[in-house]
């Protein structure tokens, strides 16, 4: 016997009871207390981070079993495990067992009343905690998951979306198509005055309100609305969205789906940067786009900014691709398309001169003053960090507008190399002699590179440690007829600038982020 009454088989507006700031208070410190945070979890599974908890539960020896407080906590929050009440009843204790009634964070399942599940995921993120809709067992719904579930967040695109956020000092900041708010929570938390999240759904407003409720910050305010429109009027200092972006005919789940062609939220959201980013202000993008041929994605974006696009610097990150009859082959396949919409998408795409999808981080920046804006794309690692995203942004913008005394600042700077730099050469064997046939140098660091290299250049990298001027390395090269004693300093300081775009090299006008060791990587 159980002592809640049997749960209807319904989609509840919110699964969850809104308590009173001590009764989130006396959550999220018991929380705490017992060990459900994402050090002690990773300490616990051996996973790197949260999001790759929930990958390992078939793998890993601990939680199997709920013999604690912190593994009856991952089973109902994490995996969304129905447990026998009797179980739960046996760990945790009734004060425990208030903590989590009084907010409804636990309900019978309906399958079976004497079974206990979660009424939602609720889970540690970094330093902060976020209720998301179940990850799996829904047990709020009827038939089917309604359109505007409120997706979780343990996704390693949404991870990777809050892991490469600049987290920048901000008076106003404003998160769209926010779902369970997650960015705009780390923002109030950490560096903005004031954070909005803005959601078109009823249900993710009321599941922002309730994460910003349990974690204690009054600097936050969930809006219900399409985009800008519940914020007419105001501007920002930094905006990010993490939007809807799977090409489909019709909406069926609002977080997922962007339109027929995957960007019709992402060219509203950009289209309103105009009205809505302050001058000096950032915009951040995490979404899927399209390749279409002849243009690249970051003359696209800009654009997309429309009739105000010169006052933007556009910088695209690039993270994967999938061609698209690959894309659309194996959503057939899986049956996640119809025949009938295969072939309308195909004849769509097709149309619109689409070649392939490709995952971007982007950063667009609001000139403060009239200048030659920045156009330019870089491919992303798993070793690049948001610092190092504001980095390029600096680096780009510092250097578009370079003249005759700059140049000669950089013969006289200390170029170093970047670590973890590889060199690889080809070569064949040829009469019994190696034949070299070309070399490339490749880095993740802080960008993934690859990019051929003259003979030369493997040795002056080598010699790149921070304490030899670009003019001295010159005369070295010539004085070694390694290069030309033709070569003049203006050229040759060219070249250096080329190679400390990718970065290659570290100058001392542009010094790249610290980079400390990691026990596990930044975005899963």
């Amino acid at each position: 016997m159980t002592t809640l009454e049997a749960t209807p088989p319904r989609w509840a507006t919110e699964p969850f009871i809104f308590g009173s700031p001590q009764q989130f208070e006396r959550l999220r410190e018991w929380l705490r207390r017992v060990g459900y945070t994402e050090v002690e979890l990773c300490r616990a599974t051996g996973a790197p981070n949260i999001g790759q908890i929930k990958a390992l539960q078939m793998e890993r020896v601990v939680f199997t079993k709920p013999v604690d407080t912190q593994s009856i906590l991952v089973l109902l929050f994490l995996d969304g495990s129905r447990l026998p009440w009797t179980v739960v009843r046996g760990v945790l204790s009734p004060d425990e067992m208030s903590i989590l009634t009084d907010l409804g964070l636990l309900q019978n399942s309906v399958a079976d009343p004497d079974l206990c599940v979660g009424s939602v995921a609720l889970f540690p993120s970094e330093d902060i905690y976020i209720a998301s809709d179940r990850l799996s067992g829904m047990e709020t719904i009827g038939d089917g998951i309604p359109s505007d579930l409120v997706f979780s967040p343990l996704t390693s695109e949404t991870r990777r979306f809050v892991g490469l956020m600049p987290r920048v000092p901000s008076e106003s900041y404003l998160e769209l198509c926010a779902g369970t708010g997650i960015a705009a929570l780390f923002a109030a938390k950490h560096f903005a005055r004031h954070a909005w999240s803005a959601d078109i759904t009823e249900r993710s407003t009321r599941f922002a309100s309730f994460n910003a409720a349990l974690n204690g910050l009054e600097n936050f305010t969930a809006i219900q609305g399409d985009l800008y429109e519940p914020v007419a009027g105001k501007t920002f200092d930094l905006i990010t969205a993490h939007p809807p972006y799977v090409p489909s005919e019709a909406t069926e789940m609002v977080f997922r789906d962007g339109g027929a062609d995957g960007e019709q939220i992402t060219r509203r959201i950009l289209a309103g940067l105009e009205e809505h980013l302050k001058p000096g202000g950032l915009f951040y993008l995490d979404c899927v786009m399209t390749d279409r041929d002849p243009d690249s994605t970051e003359h696209r974006i800009r654009r997309m900014l429309g009739p105000s696009e010169g006052e933007f610097d556009v910088v695209v990150l690039r993270s994967g691709t999938v061609e698209t009859k690959v894309y659309q082959a194996d959503r057939l396949q899986s049956g996640r398309m119809t025949p009938e919409a295969f072939l309308r998408q195909a004849v769509f795409f097709k149309k619109l001169g689409v070649t392939r999808l490709v995952a971007i981080t982007a950063l667009v920046q609001r000139c403060t003053s009239p200048r030659t804006v920045v156009t330019r794309h870089r491919m992303l690692s798993g070793e690049t960090r948001a610092e190092d995203l504001l980095w390029l942004l600096r680096y780009l913008t510092g250097t578009v507008e370079w003249e005759a005394a700059d140049v000669a600042r950089l013969l006289d700077s200390r170029p170093r190399a970047v670590r973890s730099a590889e060199l690889r050469v080809r070569s064949v064997l040829r009469d019994g002699q190696w034949t070299e046939l070309g070399a490339t140098v490749e880095t993740l660091v802080p960008f993934a590179t690859t990019a051929p290299c003259p003979s030369w250049f493997p040795a002056l990298l080598g010699r790149c440690d921070g304490r030899t001027t670009v003019r001295e390395h010159l005369e070295r090269l010539r004085s070694d007829g390694t290069v030309p004693v033709t070569t003049t300093a203006e050229d040759f300081a060219q070249l250096i600038r080329e190679l400390a775009d990718v970065p290659f090299f570290e100058l001392e006008l542009f010094p790249l982020p610290p980079t400390p060791k990691r026990k596990s990587p930044r975005v899963a």
